[in-house]
């Protein structure tokens, strides 16, 4: 894929049909910067969005991904050229074997747990008797469109909101009867979190960024740097420790981000939308070193996302809709590709949509 002539290509169709940037964007619900990325061929848009962009374009998706009109007649042979190319380039060729210890403790557990929200007018129902367990060492992720409740799912796992009924349980603590005070000291030492947004503070340097978690749980200087040096060698970011994060790339600044979480060794890493802000290639990176957090130190992922690309690196997907866990899905023996497209189509099932790739 030439992503600057499909950037290119978008730029034109937009013109062509008399929209903004700004006009584009919000119709798709993003940034008017993210529409800048596609055009300027820095980022691709997220999967989620190619059917939508296309509709608004007036193109077609294969049209779309080979940046250029395409006559009715090569129809079909390019279309099957760039099935193979997009889903190639984008996830590699890798094979996915079950690395799931069958004798591993359970870090997560949910049991009918309920969210619901009350006005003197309304009463909403965010969350819907949910329940699931995740055993140490996996990689979950949660998907579902905007307003699905994952987002109010995991700001309660997070215990950053309460649950209304039923139990979460991390680390085999039950979080329900925690005081706010425990709640805080609870949150240092058993979760670690990965946002959108990195949450770097833009006055501290990457390895002060990255020590303050550590001091704040009162680990020793020596220990701190140490822990500091190892896993920044381990992700690739030694060069920059010295850096403010202004200086450094999204996909630097996300691994930064990454190892503050993972260093303190917290039992469950929360992930919300973190490849939201990243291009294809920094996000690729970072579900990379998520898959190996989770392979070589046994760490413990859940994410957030909308976005099938992503999900396609987990080990688990749970499928939210209304509230609801509407389905489940366990990666095989098959690699991304072939999960990617059991996600499509579960996805489309659920929603009564269609695949976006078929």
């Amino acid at each position: 894929m030439d992503q600057k002539k499909i950037g290119g290509f978008i730029a034109a169709r937009r013109k062509d049909n008399g929209l903004t940037q700004n006009q584009l964007a919000e119709m798709l619900g993003i940034t008017d910067k993210a529409v800048s990325k596609w055009e300027t061929g820095k980022s691709m848009p997220d999967l989620s969005l190619f059917c939508p962009l296309c509709d608004l374009l007036h193109i077609t998706l294969n049209e779309l991904l080979a940046g250029e009109f395409i006559p009715d007649e090569n129809l079909k042979e390019k279309s099957n050229q760039l099935l193979l190319e997009v889903v190639t380039s984008l996830l590699g060729e890798d094979r996915w074997e079950n690395q799931t210890d069958s004798s591993a403790s359970s870090v997560l557990k949910i049991k009918n747990i309920r969210k619901v929200y009350e006005t003197e007018s309304t009463v909403t129902e965010a969350v819907k008797d949910v329940s699931f367990e995740i055993t140490k060492g996996r990689f979950v992720g949660i998907m579902g469109a905007s307003g699905s409740g994952k987002t109010t799912l995991l700001n309660m796992i997070a215990t950053i909101d309460k649950a209304t009924s039923g139990q979460i349980e991390i680390d085999g603590h039950d979080i329900a009867g925690l005081s706010e005070n425990d709640l805080a000291s609870f949150r240092r030492e058993h979760l670690g979190f990965v946002f959108q947004e990195y949450n770097l503070l833009d006055t501290l340097t990457v390895y002060e960024n990255i020590a303050l978690a550590l001091t704040i749980k009162q680990m020793p200087k020596e220990t701190v740097k140490q822990t500091i040096i190892d896993l920044a060698g381990k992700l690739g970011i030694s060069e920059i420790l010295h850096k403010f994060p202004y200086e450094i790339s999204g996909g630097q600044r996300q691994r930064c981000a990454c190892i503050r979480a993972i260093a303190t060794n917290p039992g469950l890493i929360l992930a919300d939308e973190p490849t939201g802000a990243l291009d294809s290639h920094a996000a690729a990176q970072l579900l990379e070193t998520f898959v190996m957090l989770c392979r070589k130190y046994t760490a413990t992922v859940l994410m957030v996302t909308h976005d099938v690309f992503s999900a396609s690196y987990c080990d688990e997907i749970l499928f939210m809709q209304d509230g609801k866990i509407k389905a489940s899905l366990k990666r095989e023996q098959e690699n991304k590709q072939e999960f990617f497209t059991r996600i499509l189509d579960t996805f489309a099932k659920i929603t009564g949509g269609v695949p976006y790739v078929s």
